[in-house]
């Protein structure tokens, strides 16, 4: 069996090295670990329609999936689907909207905690490697311990917080109607006054959750190894960079190694020029490579907006009748430049940036390429869902760099 990833045909050889992964979701992370040989024993995400994803992409078997919370998997349930075999690797891409810089970060964000679940799992699995990707800011995430002290502080803040995403909501409606917001931004600095106060009350109880993964994998038996990495220097078109944290089990006396960065410059005209528009991509049977329909009003300002800029850029030179406010999201708002490496896609079909000379948002199809997905790979769910699961995926060109280091130890 292979695989063909743009131009290349990687063969999938039979390994004996296994792996499980914990929201493996589109399989972006457990395609570049397929793809130089590892063996699939389970996989974890709570979306179906990421799973199904991967199963009509013959990345996993079906009765390798288990659809649930990951903090519901049980050394039962393990047990069942895995038996008496060996994990080599266990990778968890876990949830990283806790940790991100986009929007109003929580920390009490349930989501924040979903760490000491995959910390769990290696406990009952004792993978000999243990990897954990995320955003580069959980390096200096700050968390606080859940106990008696703070468990009304928890919900007291997250509800203010939750009040906040609500305002802010309401704030970005107004100002894109040039209505008046004042009141909206007193409530929010209000709240926000009180989220402090709310810290500073439980300063005691805070911690870095880098130190606390690193004091869990010590007492486990395990070396911890930190870095972040940057897609574009393993072959990548975009200018991503991923947090990857690389426990190896003290036993096998090995000392990882990350993978080494290449030469290669890459563009995104490099990943477009890989689509066969004309043949298996073709829009008219290829439902990932078709257009989104935008507004003639949309279309008109995406025209105004020159290769590599952003409407913000140009947006006080637009004409009375496609003005909009100066505060606008990032994303779509945004035409890519065909020489140079694309930025990071955002999850969301609403925030795809603009094709570099075509006057509408990249297709799923298109940011899949980029993304490192096989031409022939098939998305499942509707397209917010597909472009969801692209944005969140592990670039699979990263994903196999990671694998080939760890089969050096490995062997």
């Amino acid at each position: 069996m292979s695989v063909t990833t743009g131009n290349r045909i990687i063969p999938q050889h039979s390994s004996k090295f296994t792996i499980v992964e914990t929201f493996v979701g589109c399989g972006g992370a457990h395609l570049g670990f397929k793809n130089v040989g590892f063996e699939s024993l389970l996989v974890n995400d709570i979306d179906q329609d990421m799973i199904d994803t991967l199963v009509k992409n013959d990345v996993i078997d079906k009765n390798k999936c288990v659809t649930l919370p990951m903090e519901e998997l049980t050394a039962k349930i393990l047990k069942k689907y895995i038996g008496n075999k060996k994990v080599d690797v266990l990778f968890g891409g876990i949830v990283c909207k806790g940790f991100s810089l986009a929007g109003v970060r929580n920390p009490f964000d349930t989501r924040n905690y979903l760490y000491k679940h995959q910390l769990k799992l290696v406990k009952i699995l004792r993978p000999k490697v243990s990897i954990i990707e995320n955003v580069p800011t959980l390096k200096n995430m700050i968390l606080y311990n859940e106990c008696v002290d703070t468990v009304a502080v928890f919900r007291e803040y997250s509800a203010l917080s939750d009040s906040n995403k609500r305002f802010n909501g309401e704030k970005s409606s107004k100002r894109k109607n040039n209505e008046d917001y004042s009141s909206l931004t007193e409530k929010i600095l209000k709240n926000k006054k009180k989220m402090k106060i709310l810290l500073n009350g439980i300063e005691s109880q805070k911690y870095h959750i880098l130190e606390d993964i690193n004091k869990t994998y010590k007492e486990l038996g395990y070396t911890l190894y930190t870095k972040i990495l940057k897609v574009n220097k393993y072959g990548g078109y975009t200018i991503r960079r991923r947090l990857i944290l690389v426990a190896v089990r003290n036993d096998l006396n090995k000392t990882y190694e990350y993978p080494k960065e290449t030469d290669v410059k890459l563009v995104l005209n490099d990943a477009l020029k890989q689509i066969d528009y004309k043949g298996i991509n073709n829009p008219k049977t290829d439902i990932d490579n078709r257009p989104m329909t935008h507004r003639k009003k949309t279309i008109a300002r995406f025209k105004l907006v020159p290769e590599g800029k952003n409407i913000a850029d140009i947006v006080e030179t637009l004409p009375d009748n496609l003005k909009i406010s100066a505060f606008y999201s990032r994303g779509n708002t945004k035409r890519l430049h065909r020489k140079e490496l694309v930025p990071t896609l955002v999850p969301g079909h609403s925030n795809f940036p603009i094709h570099p000379w075509e006057h509408r948002q990249i297709t799923v199809r298109e940011a899949a390429t980029i993304t490192g997905f096989p031409l022939n790979y098939k998305f499942c769910g509707s397209h917010t869902s597909r472009c969801m699961q692209i944005g969140n995926a592990v670039p699979v060109q990263l994903s196999e760099a990671i694998a080939r280091s760890v089969l050096k130890i490995l062997e």
